[in-house]
């Protein structure tokens, strides 16, 4: 994470150190500047609490060490490539979105299935699982404003509307209980709801396409950020406020969905090594016309300038998870600076350089990136014009 402000090299700074904050890649608009340039900025952020990042959407190998409550697997990513003037900003913008919370009995059964590593005999699975993601593109606009409040404070704010035509989701929910037989059998009482612009609806072991009508997938809509930054001009101390999404909806159409039923259904190999189902389990698969809410994110955050040192705290917040931050920035000289952080949720390091035109941070929870369960990379270059 880059740093929030600051405020001895404001003028120089804030232009660049505007953009996307914090694990969750939250803009605040109010910290565009006034000079005019041209800018670019990517934020890409994504971990999970069970294995490493690698192993999360594969065999699960390696390491295994969940939470006994809810475990989450999260992805936000943003990129935004234009031009800024007078407090203005106009942009293409890409994002990139994923929350997926599974309880720890959800889990212990994907890990063991994954792996292949046999399951718990006679255990009774509890199954409670939620999906949510999308990608889009679009455009953003965003403006600051600046307002003197007495002889010690000042108080921006900023608005952000974006136009986003979406690319791909994935909207599931799977509950039910599934008792295990053996290793590798199990007796289910199940349900799975699934909606997703890669189902191959060309394919009958994927999708029942209702007679026989291919469709595709489409979806647009709109996203409000907003934000503020209060500074004591005397100290130099800051704080912040912003989120993304504080109102913001995608509307799909002709979205593949599937709904999966399995009614005592005893999973079991047939003589040629293919899983089958006594009773088979049940699908119905529709297009559906729906409407996403994206659900709003929260960035707050503090610093407190010392010298050439600034300590720096942030939390941001998503869908009942709040993911806090401590970090310590050094300025080398009015053009270079350096700063350390730590996130507590996935216990990444993020380490940053900074200059009055670009910055670049790495963080990741480790020092491999084949055993990390969490990293990120956050970047930025604004060239005056």
């Amino acid at each position: 994470m880059k740093n929030i402000s600051l405020l001895g090299l404001l003028c120089a700074l804030s232009p660049l150190l505007g953009s996307a904050e914090g694990l969750l890649a939250i803009d605040n608009p109010a910290k565009n500047g006034q000079q005019r340039q041209a800018f670019a900025t990517v934020e890409a952020f994504e971990g999970n609490d069970q294995v490493a990042m690698r192993q999360y959407g594969g065999d699960w190998q390696g390491t295994y060490s969940p939470r006994t409550g809810t475990n989450i697997g999260l992805l936000a990513a943003r990129a935004e490539a234009g031009v800024q003037w007078a407090g203005y900003r106009v942009g293409a913008l890409y994002r990139a979105e994923a929350l997926v919370q599974a309880n720890r009995d959800t889990s212990d059964l994907v890990q063991q299935y994954s792996t292949r590593s046999g399951y718990a005999t006679g255990r009774t699975y509890a199954l409670d699982y939620q999906i949510k993601g999308f990608e889009a593109a679009g455009v953003h606009v965003s403006k600051s404003f600046q307002r003197q409040l007495g002889n010690q404070w000042q108080l921006d704010g900023g608005l952000g509307l974006s136009y986003l035509r979406g690319k791909r989701v994935k909207l599931e929910t799977g509950a039910g209980q599934v008792v295990t037989l053996n290793t590798k059998d199990f007796n289910a009482n199940a349900s799975r709801d699934s909606s997703s612009s890669d189902l191959n609806v060309t394919d009958f072991a994927q999708f029942n396409a209702p007679s026989g009508r291919p469709a595709a997938p489409s979806g647009d809509g709109y996203a409000v950020d907003a934000g503020v930054v209060l500074r004591h001009q005397a100290s130099g101390a800051s704080f912040e406020l912003a989120v993304a999404d504080l109102a913001g909806r995608l509307n799909w159409k002709d979205l593949p969905n599937n709904v999966t039923n399995y009614s005592n259904a005893n999973k079991y190999y047939d003589a040629n090594g293919y899983v089958q189902f006594n009773p088979m389990a049940t699908r119905t698969s529709s297009y559906q016309n729906l409407s996403q809410t994206l659900e709003p994110k929260l960035l707050l955050a503090a610093n407190y300038p010392i010298g050439s040192f600034e300590l720096q705290g942030a939390a941001s917040y998503t869908q009942g998870y709040w993911l806090p931050q401590a970090g310590l920035s050094y300025r080398i000289n009015p053009q270079w600076g350096v700063k350390a952080d730590f996130d507590f949720r996935f216990s990444t390091v993020g380490l940053a350089l900074e200059h009055s035109w670009f910055y670049l941070d790495l963080r990741m929870n480790g020092s491999n990136a084949d055993t990390a369960n969490a990293y990120g990379l956050s970047a930025g270059i604004s060239i005056p014009l």
